[in-house]
């Protein structure tokens, strides 16, 4: 048995080594190469901006750069056909210009933005900027960039965006509070704004319509209100952020604003108000870190007291997101009885006495803001993930490489907070435990 296995394994290696030369004379079909598979040779230039941003943030355009590289080297580059400059926008649009085929450009958009927008951090989508966009379109070598109404476009989270996702972060601490037309959470809401610059106007506009996806129905019954806001225009939610000074004289009459409107529903009580009784602020959405970091001193020296980890956020079991779709619109609060309009302003003075640290949400995951949320001053701040960024990137120029034309794709940002800390800022070695003050 054993001598016909072998007689048979003798034959199939003829027949083997027969066909193999049968096909000597015959060209082998290729196989069809994945992105991932070919041996890069095109050179690859990474264009990113030469200005500072002055509020530091985690994603500096050197280490945005530098995780790039990394990504195509561990697609195959070669280190030596790797070259990152620092560029202004005129520098950014000769350089696309003068590119030859058979090379591929990787452009960060170089045009220095408005403080405003630099206090959310490096990595947003893009302003447009029609020039470097007629750039690329005529350039000879192939590209791939952030810039919005590019075929080969990356696209980062926009001011809309990043207003939903704090939204979402509020909502999901809150989400066992036992939120009631009676007893409204209070919360305010600051958007940044350059009050001479229109851009800054409308990320601003952006920003709010973000949150409002996210918010409008807990307004509209009542469950949640803005006790600085008439919930009328929402340009009167601005706060300006020219300088310090002027951000925190507006923080300043914001703080008043909400002190009047909270000492107008203790009239019930028929007595004096101690000047001393601070507004019940039970979150800020804050927009950025710059603002949180500012809004965090202010309430500091007025006498807020303990940090977000002292928040009670279970006390309910209810998941009040399902139910506020599901309630009648609350009557107004004038309609309940007097007694029962005493007992809400006592409930309200308990609550004020606390002086109790709100629920503080920024983004842009600024150095100076990072420890804030390590001793939980913030609750949560949020940043765009440079690893999944550069990802992205090198995928792209891969399918350059192959001479396909990449398909768009997005990288979303990540909220941070004391859950998730260490284990996107630490572990992945953003930032070092000391720079994040642990």
């Amino acid at each position: 048995m054993a001598h016909g296995r072998l007689k048979k394994v003798g034959v199939a290696l003829i027949g083997a080594c027969v066909l193999v030369l049968a096909g000597c004379g015959q060209a082998r079909p290729k196989p069809e190469l994945s992105a991932h598979s070919i041996k890069p040779d095109k050179p690859v230039s990474i264009y990113i901006p030469s200005w500072q941003n002055s509020f530091s943030p985690v994603n500096t355009w050197q280490n945005v750069a530098k995780a790039v590289e990394k990504s195509l080297e561990k697609d195959g580059l070669e280190q030596q056909k790797i070259s990152v400059e620092e560029v202004d926008l005129e520098q950014e649009i000769e350089d696309v210009q003068k590119s030859k085929a058979g090379e591929i450009d990787v452009v960060f958009p170089a045009g220095q933005t408005a403080a405003s927008r630099q206090q959310f951090g490096n990595l947003l989508s893009p302003l447009p900027s029609a020039p470097l966009l007629k750039a690329l379109s005529s350039s000879r070598a192939s590209f791939v960039t952030t810039l919005p109404g590019s075929p080969t476009s990356i696209s980062l989270p926009s001011m809309y965006e990043i207003g939903q996702m704090e939204a979402s972060s509020l909502l999901e601490k809150i989400k066992n509070y036992p939120l009631t037309p009676i007893t409204p959470f209070p919360l305010l809401i600051l958007l940044p704004s350059l009050p001479s610059l229109p851009q800054s106007q409308q990320d601003c506009h952006e920003i709010f319509e973000g949150m409002w996806s996210q918010l409008s129905p807990y307004f509209e019954k009542k469950l949640i209100y803005d006790p600085a806001w008439n919930g009328g225009n929402w340009q009167d939610l601005m706060v300006d952020v020219t300088t310090k000074l002027t951000l925190q004289k507006d923080l300043k009459k914001i703080m008043d604003q909400a002190k009047e409107t909270e000492n107008s529903y203790l009239a019930p009580l028929k007595e004096p108000i101690p000047p001393s009784l601070l507004p019940n602020i039970g979150a800020v959405l804050a927009s950025n870190d710059f603002v949180a970091s500012q809004i965090g001193g202010v309430l500091k020296n007025m006498g807020y007291q303990g940090t977000v980890a002292d928040a009670n956020t279970s006390l309910s079991d209810s998941t009040q997101q399902k139910a506020v779709k599901k309630q009648a619109p609350p009557a107004p609060s004038l309609a309940m009885g007097p007694q029962a309009q005493k007992e809400v302003a006592k409930a309200l003075v308990k609550e004020r006495k606390a002086q109790s640290w709100p629920i503080l949400i920024g983004f842009g995951a600024l150095s100076a803001a990072l420890q804030n949320v390590v001793n939980a001053r913030e609750w949560s701040t949020g940043l765009i993930d440079r690893a999944a960024l550069a990802s992205a990137v090198a995928a792209a120029c891969m399918k350059e490489e192959k001479g396909a034309l990449p398909s768009s794709q997005s990288v979303p940002a990540v909220t941070v907070d004391e859950n998730n800390f260490k284990q996107v800022l630490i572990e992945t070695g953003f930032v070092s435990p000391t720079q994040a003050g642990l």
